[in-house]
């Protein structure tokens, strides 16, 4: 349309005007996609760095289908050690936070959260072959020998992340990861972990160990999960509202929540 006007234009100004629009089209058509670091620390088999040293995982999966359903934005993963993934969002060398919480992060990363992704949260779990038989074992968990992560915040102890104090009223070991908590369990030396569903979700892919686990029918806590934005980053909260609404409408967050969940 542009083009026909510039042919039956007869003033110069005109044509040169039309002429600029023109370019301008072109240059917005071809331009490159704004590049977004999307950052993240491994989460158990949901994020990690395989052999090669590339990114894998069904959360990633889920970050290369936003490059899919869109063009305006390219979406790049890295995977950081979690105190080096701080320092990335407070130097604005990381942008989105993927499929996290702000209760889970510090103020200082400056994160926004976005349209809701997932409501999930962590799980009881229990070896199926237990001296308290089978599910009851999660009938009184706070007396039970527990298990969980260092650092992290857990309803049934009142969401106290002091370590010293909890271990004053609980009988708990703290450990560096979600799957040391779930070996510990394997290796009775707790009777109870506590484990985000999502990460369960993943294991009881493995029928042995739907054998050997139970999980139990309550969550310890439950939160929603988006992908966090840096404040005055690339992207902002209403574009990725706008990509995720693009996801639901492709069905790529329904697929993502049938993996990722053991309520089906």
């Amino acid at each position: 349309m542009i083009a026909d006007l510039i042919r039956r234009s007869s003033c110069p100004v005109v044509r040169w005007l039309l002429v600029g629009a023109l370019v301008s089209l072109a240059a917005t058509a071809f331009a490159a996609p704004i590049e977004v670091v999307v950052a993240s620390e491994s989460w158990a088999r949901l994020i990690y760095v395989d052999e090669k040293g590339s990114p894998q995982g069904e959360i990633v999966d889920f970050v290369e289908r936003m490059n899919a359903v869109q063009h305006k934005y390219h979406f790049k993963f890295v995977v950081l050690p979690r105190l080096r993934l701080n320092k990335y969002f407070i130097d604005k060398l990381a942008d989105v936070y993927p499929l996290r919480t702000v209760l889970w992060t510090e103020p200082e990363l400056n994160l926004e959260s976005t349209e809701t992704i997932l409501v999930s949260g962590d799980v009881y779990v229990a070896k199926r072959q237990n001296p308290y038989g089978g599910a009851r074992i999660f009938d009184h968990v706070e007396a039970r020998r527990l298990a969980g992560v260092l650092g992290y915040h857990y309803g049934v102890f009142r969401n106290n992340p002091d370590e010293d104090e909890i271990k004053k009223q609980f009988n708990v070991d703290f450990l560096p990861s979600n799957e040391s908590v779930v070996n510990f369990l394997l290796a009775d030396r707790a009777e109870v972990g506590i484990v985000p569903e999502f990460i369960m979700a993943r294991y009881f892919r493995d029928p042995e160990m739907r054998r050997q686990l139970i999980v139990g029918d309550r969550f310890d806590s439950q939160v929603k999960f988006s992908n966090l934005v840096r404040k005055g980053g690339p992207i902002s909260v209403a574009d990725m509202n706008a990509i995720v609404d693009l996801l639901i409408q492709s069905g790529d967050v329904e697929k993502l929540k049938a993996k990722l969940s053991l309520r089906r």
